[in-house]
């Protein structure tokens, strides 16, 4: 009994421990991100709710979304759109990762709303 009881126990912890960090299992990425160069337009409203563009390349991607760095400060859950400047593909993305601010640019990590495998290649 007592094992049961210290594994629901180390369960817990680590459940408490992943939701103070503010840990989402639904923010998590279902495929690994692969080094891929692309240019973006992104655009939406700022956090001051001005609308913005930006020109940025991403650092990596995958069919669900892609991290890159933006100027602009944006937050968790924020809409943003995205224009790939090779294809003239445009998507919907929502913001799920914003890192450390480092010279003026924020890593951000974006989530597409379903796999979007044409987004970054010519159809």
């Amino acid at each position: 009994m007592s094992r049961i009881w210290d594994a629901l126990k180390q369960a817990e912890r680590q459940r408490s421990r992943a939701t103070s960090r503010g840990s989402d299992e639904s923010d998590r990425r279902a495929d690994l991100r692969h080094p891929h160069s692309a240019t973006l337009l992104v655009y939406g409203l700022d956090v001051e709710k001005q609308p913005f563009h930006e020109e940025t390349e991403t650092l990596d991607a995958n069919d669900e979304g892609c991290l890159l760095a933006l100027e602009t400060v944006v937050v968790c859950g924020q809409r943003l759109f995205l224009t790939n400047m090779r294809t003239q593909a445009e998507l919907e993305c929502r913001v799920v990762h914003v890192g450390q601010r480092i010279k003026d640019r924020t890593r951000v990590g974006v989530a597409f709303a379903s796999p979007a495998p044409h987004f970054w290649r010519p159809q």
